[in-house]
């Protein structure tokens, strides 16, 4: 009954640390009118070739299934962070390019994150190595 126990404890305590992590990201990023999702969307355009990419491209590579990608891109859009670009020869294809702004606030956007994830300069580097290999195992 006590390893029952320990896994509900633990369990609970790493949903309620992912859900802590993400309210401090997300409180870090307020300023900034930008959400973690929005932010990965900009980051997934910058690092692609000609930093464009195209929306399949973009909900390939978000973590989030429930990620309702052409909404995140409209708000983008209206932020005046991406735009949108069909394809001359494939009007069914649409391209989504970063602006310069978009590459300044996802840029401020990072750092704000990186404030946000703070806490793990307390675990020492074997701890963050330890703290790694067993998220990786609970994704196995």
């Amino acid at each position: 009954m006590s390893d029952n126990n320990n896994f509900g404890k633990s369990a609970i305590y790493f949903l309620q640390t992912a859900q802590w992590l993400n309210n401090e990201i997300s409180r870090q990023l307020e300023p900034f009118d930008l959400t973690a999702q929005q932010l990965k969307i900009l980051s997934i355009i910058a690092m692609h070739p000609d930093q464009r990419a195209s929306v399949n491209e973009i909900k390939a590579q978000m973590l989030d299934p429930m990620s309702n990608v052409s909404r995140l891109l409209n708000k983008l859009v209206d932020k005046k962070l991406i735009v949108k670009n069909r394809d001359q020869q494939d009007q069914r294809l649409v391209y989504i390019h970063i602006t310069k702004a978009g590459i300044e606030l996802m840029c401020a956007g990072k750092k704000a994150m990186d404030k946000g994830m703070a806490a793990f300069e307390k675990l020492e580097k074997i701890e963050l190595d330890q703290l790694t290999n067993l998220i990786q195992k609970l994704r196995e």
